[in-house]
């Protein structure tokens, strides 16, 4: 069981920074092809760099749980929280910043007709 559960952190390790990486190309291609920055770009890189950097803090959580020399009921509570907090931080970046700079703000995104 507890190599399993360490088996389940390091692939968990590996699902954040693949989020983190699709997270931060997503903050890369701002302005991309003109370096034009529109109202939303400028309003939502913060956010996004800074859920960005937690997203890759989960990296090394995950790590710490797979290796830490800790009991199996704690190892599982902590994956099990950690796992639901990647996934809440994921949607917020994902979701909820464009739906509240987008839809509530009604920023200028640059896409027009």
């Amino acid at each position: 069981m507890r190599i399993a559960l360490g088996i389940a952190c390091v692939v968990c390790a590996a699902a954040a920074l693949w989020v983190a990486s699709m997270a931060a190309w997503d903050i890369y291609l701002i302005g991309f092809p003109d370096s034009h920055l529109t109202d939303y770009d400028k309003a939502s890189e913060t956010p996004k760099r800074i859920l960005n950097w937690v997203q890759y803090g989960f990296v090394l959580l995950f790590l710490v749980l797979a290796f830490l020399p800790i009991s199996t009921r704690a190892r599982v509570a902590g994956l099990l929280v950690a796992v639901l907090a990647l996934v809440l931080v994921t949607v917020v970046q994902q979701i909820g910043i464009p739906w509240y700079f987008l839809t509530h703000l009604r920023l200028d995104n640059g896409i027009g007709g």
